[in-house]
């Protein structure tokens, strides 16, 4: 009975569970579980079209009739794509409403004496005011549920077919003579990774919401972090810009050694993460989810990393190298002799600079962080010592408040890698101008990859699954690295002199990169990489579901399957992370 309560506690379904339909191998005689997204292909873009009334709303009919015609034996029916954001924020305070009864229930199971409240012109008990409006909220739902299914579907829709063969010749195959302007047809994702927001605007909507987005994402990009934290850390090594001589006399006098040295070099390094952890991260993944491109949330997700690594350069590593002798790097760039030649010396010559600051921020990362994780692998453990040790007057302590605050959270996948391509990046761009970077980064990944091996297993669950498709990312991102890397180090040979070994290295590894890179795009890079091949397709065997797997749980019948993370790409962060945007 206990293990049945834990799972019916669950915040989020599995993620198994939600993708894979079970089905009758006729071949092998038995029962398998498929993935429903194998036969599954997604529509969107629909060109909507006037009725006799002057109404505008999307050919679904034509749609259905269409597959009907092109695959009269496979194709299985349409399901349409409606606006379920009223239905869910409803659900989502009737949510909170419940939690609110079983607190009220509790802190009145331990008074003595009755509490009331007024409600409009009655004077009621909180337990009766609290399970009156938990059942207006329930009314509403069943009303908004309603409405939303009797109304107009969207732009999209999911096209069911019998077979995996069927569903990708559809996916691959130009269907019509006009697809490319009345409509887009991809390999749909799996339930689990659905981008719902998305699946409600057509791509001329998403374009604009693009323009407007993309502005604030720039500006969090170019925020001079990295220049105040390693402007703030070579204060005392670099020459100060003019005017700042008086106010750092006593800042980097031997008074103030014990302060100077925390100041730079304690402090830097922290106030970075800090702002990595809490602005950066959960802020740009609003943006991105903002922008409505991917109707996946993997897709979503790797959208995200390409941002942050975007981030993690401009903003640590050239804002790190700048930052370390900003003064002189502002007159070498704004100089009226100044080339392209010149400004690479001058990187070369600050290089080596600013690798003090970076060495500490890989230290930091290497020691401190992995340790943190160990001692609090998660936020739950603080929640548990505060409510077992500062309680004092008694905390109601829902089962829903313990579900949420100690249950696993999704791996934020886009954040997480993007760390460990920054690092790879500082460590392969200092490691020839300061050799002991390298075995600092090589302590940094074996660190933490026995704590994620450990987290991936027992703290932190899968939100989606992506067939793999995050690697390619990572590949490309870490050629970006190299080709960063080699770009730097033809820098500091310039600085030295060295010209035809920096030359040499610009007309070497940009070619064999590029080569490597086009390899790697020829073989996993495609769109049809990612589908069923059709030879593998023809052999699975045919499956037939309900269309309640491509709904949104809370348009399905009492909301099965609805949790209050459901279109989150990071689920498990509460008032953080969000499902839809403006």
């Amino acid at each position: 009975v206990a293990r049945a309560r834990r799972y019916v506690e669950m915040p989020v379904p599995d993620v198994n569970a939600k993708r894979m339909v079970n089905t009758y191998d006729p071949e092998g005689q038995r029962l398998v579980s498929v993935w429903a997204a194998n036969y599954t292909v997604l529509m969107t873009d629909l060109v909507p079209t006037k009725n006799e009334y002057g109404e505008e709303r999307y050919p679904i009919e034509a749609v259905e009739s269409m597959f009907d015609t092109l695959f009269p034996d496979e194709f299985r029916g349409i399901i349409p794509v409606y606006d379920h954001r009223p239905v869910d924020r409803l659900l989502d305070q009737r949510d909170d409403l419940l939690n609110d009864l079983n607190k009220v229930r509790e802190r009145q199971g331990r008074s003595y004496q009755t509490m009331y409240t007024r409600r409009d012109w009655r004077v009621m008990t909180i337990v009766d005011a609290a399970m009156e409006a938990l059942q207006q909220c329930e009314q509403q739902i069943v009303v908004a549920r309603e409405l939303a299914l009797a109304s107009e579907p969207g732009p999209s829709c999911f096209v069911v077919f019998a077979t995996q063969k069927a569903a990708a010749e559809a996916a691959q195959c130009l269907l019509h003579s006009g697809s490319r302007r009345n409509f887009k047809v991809q390999p749909a994702p799996g339930p689990d990774n659905v981008n719902w927001q998305t699946l409600l605007y057509r791509s001329k909507d998403s374009t604009r919401r693009i323009f407007l987005v993309t502005p604030v994402i720039v500006l969090l990009i170019l925020f001079p972090s990295g220049i105040f934290t390693v402007g703030v850390a070579s204060a005392c090594i670099v020459d100060p810009p003019k005017g700042l001589q008086s106010f750092l006399g006593w800042y980097c006098s031997q008074e103030a050694y014990l302060f100077n040295t925390f100041i730079s070099g304690l402090l830097p390094p922290v106030l970075l993460t800090l702002w990595e952890v809490f602005v950066v991260s959960f802020f740009m993944l609003y943006l991105v989810q903002a922008q409505n491109v991917h109707s996946s949330l993997s897709s979503t997700d790797r959208r995200f990393l390409r941002y942050y690594y975007v981030w993690g350069f401009i903003n640590v590593l050239l804002g790190g190298i700048t930052g370390g002798a900003l003064g002189g790097f502002v007159e070498s760039v704004l100089g009226a002799s100044n080339s392209t030649y010149s400004v690479q010396q001058h990187l070369g010559r600050v290089l080596p600079i600013s690798s003090n600051f970076f060495l500490t921020f890989i230290f930091f990362r290497a020691f401190y962080i992995p340790i943190q994780r160990l001692i609090l692998p998660h936020p739950g453990v603080i929640c548990w010592a505060v409510r077992k040790y500062l309680c004092f007057l008694g905390c109601a302590v829902t089962p829903r408040d313990r579900t949420v605050k100690y249950s696993p959270r999704g791996m934020r996948m886009g954040r997480e890698v993007g760390v460990f391509l920054m690092v790879a990046m500082l460590g392969l761009t200092f490691c020839l101008t300061a050799p002991i970077m390298a075995p600092a980064c090589a302590l940094f990944f074996v660190g933490n990859f026995i704590v994620w091996r450990y987290h991936v297993l027992y703290v932190y669950e899968r939100g989606y699954e992506s067939n793999g498709a995050m690697w390619f990312s990572v590949v490309e991102l870490m050629v970006w690295s190299l080709l960063i890397a080699q770009s730097f180090t033809s820098c500091v040979l310039f600085s030295k002199k060295g010209w035809i070994p920096g030359i040499m290295l610009y007309l070497t590894v940009p070619y064999y990169l590029y080569r490597y890179i086009c390899s790697i795009k020829a073989e996993f890079g495609s769109g049809s990489a990612w589908s069923v091949p059709l030879g593998e397709a023809a052999k699975a065997p045919p499956a037939d579901f309900s269309a309640e797997i491509y709904t949104h749980p809370s348009l399905r019948p009492a909301a099965t399957g609805w949790h209050p993370d459901v279109g989150k790409v990071w689920r498990g962060y509460p008032n953080v992370a969000v499902k839809s945007t403006f």
